[in-house]
């Protein structure tokens, strides 16, 4: 039952700075809104921050991101970078799974799903996209709805192929 600021904690460092480094190239705006809010907590000025080193900014970014009090901005960060980048993973899994949606948006998510097709879906990303990428969608996935899935908490917490940092 990972929350967004744990997510980012959590992941391997690779997987953390793709997701700044896409973000930073891709998405301009929610990376120039993260930039202005680092910079607010940190009491330093947005320019400051650009002028950085990438590495090193980025570093910061993640080691501040995994903290509780920046689970709004890890949220967005995340779900931001999988809706630019990795469409195509919401889609597929949605559609695995029957629950209609626009282009990974859901409007009726079922408050349970049923492990058999759960596990099939599961199964289909694996089989298709990077594991830790998996792990981090569905971890993403379940943090974002009210009516968590208890079955994929448990499949998140307990299956190998889905544990985050390898």
């Amino acid at each position: 039952m990972l929350t967004f600021h744990e997510l980012m904690g959590f992941m391997s460092p690779k997987m953390a700075n793709q997701i700044l480094d896409d973000t930073q190239t891709n998405n301009k705006d929610v990376y120039r809104a993260l930039v202005v809010s680092m910079a607010q907590v940190l009491k330093a000025r947005p320019e400051f921050l650009s002028r950085q080193p990438k590495e090193r900014r980025h570093k910061n970014f993640v080691q501040s991101l995994s903290k509780p009090g920046f689970e709004e901005h890890a949220g967005n960060l995340i779900r931001g970078w999988l809706f630019k980048e990795h469409k195509e993973v919401l889609t597929s899994f949605l559609e695995k799974l029957e629950i209609e949606h626009e282009e990974g948006m859901v409007d009726d998510l079922p408050e349970t799903m049923s492990d058999e097709k759960l596990n099939g879906a599961i199964d289909m990303l694996l089989e298709k996209y990077d594991r830790e990428l998996v792990a981090v969608y569905l971890t993403a996935f379940n943090a974002s709805n009210e009516d968590r899935w208890d079955n994929l908490d448990s499949l998140l917490a307990d299956e190998e192929r889905l544990q985050l940092g390898g």
